[in-house]
């Protein structure tokens, strides 16, 4: 989004394209706040006719005790009518409130899903590149910024303005003249209010964007428990979290005194309207030009509308809140993929496993180079392993073959096709990754297995695990297939996330098998098993293997030896070890 007038009407673009489609909900809430207003308004009307049939009541105390009986009857019916007013008005109130809670709550789960679907299916280098803490907070915090921005605009506004614009309408049948008094007051508010609320806007969006920090800041701490132990960082960590929490109260204390400042103007406006009308009304009623119950009914609708008012001058505060959230909203939904599939984009088959790098490069947005002119073809069936020292870029070869990136230069092809011209959704199909950080999820074991293929059998799932050196210890957990692995896999042990991750890459049956670091969790036992295993699924399979140990690179059908961005080697084990070159150095290394 580009210039503020853009950003000053995203509150609107979110109300029309997430709230509109539940427009029935709002129409009822509507429909409520009208019978709640005129219940309200009702009462200041009623009032009048109590305080005129009270004056009634006194005048006929001075005749005949007879007279004084009717008006005393009518008082009892205007009472009864207050009563019958205030039920109506709490029936419809909540009723109100219902609807309204309703039609936005179903409008923030659309909002989420949109937030969620754009992340999952927009660039990985979006997701890489930024700390999840902030998505996070966007989920959550933001939401609840416009959770109260959307109700507070459905239940507020709509009776508000109603109830207010009913109070003047009565007022100005009871007394215009009186009516002008408050009209003068009220009005010299809106100006300083108004700019509370653009400066409300600007800083609760620093303080949302710093929520997300802190949030990151609380997971990091979290889920890095065990080395802040082991290096005695608790206080590091103490000094860091005290920082964030510090600046999170600052900045929620200036959104808080703009917002706060509010009231006070109002208040003094109000102040001002009620001091008007007393003098003004006591002046009238000595001339005889209003009577009592004008100016009883007067303080009733003061006292209904007071309140709306306030709550309309601090809407402009949460309302301003609400636009920067939806502003991030919009940062999110509207971001367009770089690696969108091209118009005509050809669904790959089948591949045999054909793979060709042509002069490849790729260049990190800061213009660090990873790969530069790489070269290399893997043939059906063949297990090539990439070796090199660590940032050599090993790993950008698999995001790039996964097209989680864009080459910057050369072409990447899968049986002929370049993998531009094809969807990602068939591409990544031909493939099944294991990485050295076993991805696993909140679900049970069979569930993270069964992900490889969405809807395999049961029994495919218990054959995928036997593959992959898995069932005999998943047999032993309390709940066998069914035990909840935790969030990230924290019930298991590094080398069960491994095997199950590779349970479910061999369950996924895919035609191209990447391995980065897979078994470098594993003993060396569990490893020879799990190389047996894959042994036999890697049959008639192309596989690329990332590893650093003998055992796993030098069973390859050919090694490429990546530095600095480029294959300077490639051969078998021996005839490496027989050149003296960098991968000889690397072995000698690794046996030392």
């Amino acid at each position: 989004m580009e210039g503020g007038a853009s950003r000053g009407r995203s509150l609107l673009r979110l109300l029309r394209q997430f709230f509109v489609a539940y427009w029935g909900w709002f129409a009822i809430g509507l429909a409520a706040s009208l019978v709640t207003s005129l219940a309200a308004v009702s009462y200041g009307v009623l009032v009048k006719f109590v305080g005129d049939t009270l004056q009634d009541v006194v005048a006929s105390q001075a005749g005949a005790e007879s007279a004084a009986e009717p008006a005393m009857a009518g008082l009892g019916v205007l009472i009864g009518a207050i009563l019958l007013a205030a039920i109506i008005r709490a029936l419809s109130l909540y009723a109100m409130t219902l609807a309204n809670n309703t039609g936005v709550q179903k409008a923030l789960v659309d909002i989420q899903q949109a937030e969620f679907d754009s992340l999952t299916q927009g660039d990985f280098a979006r997701l890489s590149g930024a700390a999840s803490g902030g998505f996070v907070s966007r989920f959550i915090n933001d939401l609840n910024a416009m959770r109260l921005a959307g109700l507070r605009l459905a239940n507020n506004a709509t009776r508000g303005v109603l109830t207010v614009l009913g109070a003047l309408a009565a007022m100005v049948w009871m007394d215009w003249q009186l009516t002008l008094v408050l009209l003068v007051a009220y009005p010299v508010a809106i100006a300083p209010v108004v700019a509370l609320g653009q400066r409300v806007r600007k800083r609760a969006r620093h303080a949302q964007n710093q929520v997300g920090e802190v949030t990151s800041l609380l997971s990091e701490g979290f889920q890095s428990g065990r080395i802040i132990k082991a290096y005695g960082l608790e206080p590091y960590q103490q000094r860091r979290a005290a920082r964030s929490f510090a600046e999170r109260a600052r900045l929620y204390l200036k959104v808080l005194a703009d917002k706060a400042a509010v009231d006070p103007i109002l208040e003094i406006a109000g102040g001002v309207a009620v001091a008007g009308v007393l003098g003004f009304s006591a002046w009238r009623i000595s001339q005889g030009a209003s009577t009592i119950g004008d100016f009883l009914g007067f303080i009733a609708l003061i006292g209904v509308a007071a309140p709306e008012i306030r709550a309309l001058g601090t809407l402009n505060a949460v309302a301003q809140e609400g636009a920067a959230a939806a502003d991030r909203v919009f940062e999110i939904i509207e971001d367009r993929p770089a690696l969108a599939d091209p118009p005509g984009a050809q669904h790959l088959d089948r591949a045999s496993g054909d793979i060709v790098f042509d002069e490849v490069g790729f260049h990190y947005p800061d213009g660090s180079a990873a790969l530069s002119g790489l070269s290399f073809t893997v043939k059906p069936g063949e297990t090539l392993a990439l070796v090199g020292p660590s940032g050599a870029g090993k790993s950008t070869i698999f995001n790039l073959l996964l097209r989680l990136y864009e080459t910057t230069t050369g072409r990447i092809r899968i049986d002929g096709h370049d993998i531009r011209g094809v969807t990602g959704e068939s591409l990544r199909a031909q493939m099944a990754l294991v990485a050295q950080d076993a991805a696993l999820f909140d679900d049970t074991i069979a569930g993270n297995i069964a992900l490889g293929r969405l809807g395999a059998s049961r029994e495919a799932v218990i054959e995928a695990a036997k593959a992959a050196n898995a069932h005999e210890f998943i047999e032993t957990l309390p709940g066998g297939y069914d035990s909840p692995a935790g969030e990230m896999g924290r019930n298991l042990s590094g080398g069960q996330r491994q095997r199950i991750a590779l349970a479910r890459a061999i369950l996924r049956d895919a035609p191209i098998l990447l391995l980065d670091e897979a078994t470098s969790a594993l003993d060396a036992e569990s490893e020879a098993k799990v190389q047996a295993a894959l042994s036999g699924f890697s049959k008639d399979r192309t596989v690329i293997v990332i590893a650093h140990r003998l055992s796993t690179v030098r069973a390859a059908d050919r090694i490429i030896v990546i530095e600095d961005g480029r294959a300077v080697e490639q051969g078998d084990h021996d005839s490496l070890m027989a050149r003296g070159g960098v991968y000889a150095r690397l072995a000698e290394l690794q046996l030392a």
